[in-house]
């Protein structure tokens, strides 16, 4: 699952959550991550899952109202998407 929401958020407004990333996938270990150990540790940015499935699971989940904002997260560290400001863009 690429994409979770939309989520009411009162800083935000509607928010769609997107991971563009496998689960617990980090370049750190911190010892007070909410989501535990990471469990694979890399700092080199890849493809995890390709980028035109991403965008249509985006598009799919808000074919009728559009959300204020989308909210690139992951459980681990979004960054290492390399496809992340291709979305961005198409976004």
């Amino acid at each position: 699952m690429y994409v979770y929401g939309p989520v009411p958020s009162r800083r935000l407004g509607i928010s769609l959550g997107v991971s563009p990333i496998p689960p617990k996938v980090c370049s750190y270990t911190c010892v007070y991550c909410q989501l535990g150990r990471t469990t694979r540790m890399q700092t080199t940015r890849e493809s995890f899952y390709p980028k035109e499935d991403i965008l249509a699971a985006i598009e799919n989940q808000t074919p009728q109202e559009k959300p204020d904002y989308i909210t690139f997260v992951g459980d681990g560290e979004p960054t290492l998407c390399q496809d992340l400001g291709w979305l961005i863009r198409k976004t």
